[in-house]
């Protein structure tokens, strides 16, 4: 997918001045916690001196590496990110 992102790019270029605005191009992600599925929670251990507290969700943080990041830039993509918890 890397090799087709200068092309996406300008496509989201393209469709952008077709509109008149920025943002055809994006990436969405949705995280859900408290699922019935998801791990115990677990008090016993700290996290590099931290204190885990009663009711933290134990998928807290995410990541964009290097690769990532230059691949949302050359495809000219905004980031959205929801989160929800239930519980």
């Amino acid at each position: 997918m890397h090799a087709h992102a200068d092309r996406i790019g300008e496509l989201a270029a393209e469709l952008d001045q077709i509109d008149g605005s920025p943002g055809s191009s994006f990436l969405q992600v949705v995280r859900v916690f408290e699922h019935p599925d998801g791990e115990d929670e677990d008090l016993t251990s700290p996290v590099e001196g931290l204190e885990k507290l009663p009711g933290q969700h134990q998928l807290l943080g995410w990541h964009l590496n290097a690769r990532a990041l230059d691949f949302l830039r050359r495809t000219r993509a905004e980031l959205d990110i929801d989160e929800y918890a239930y519980g």
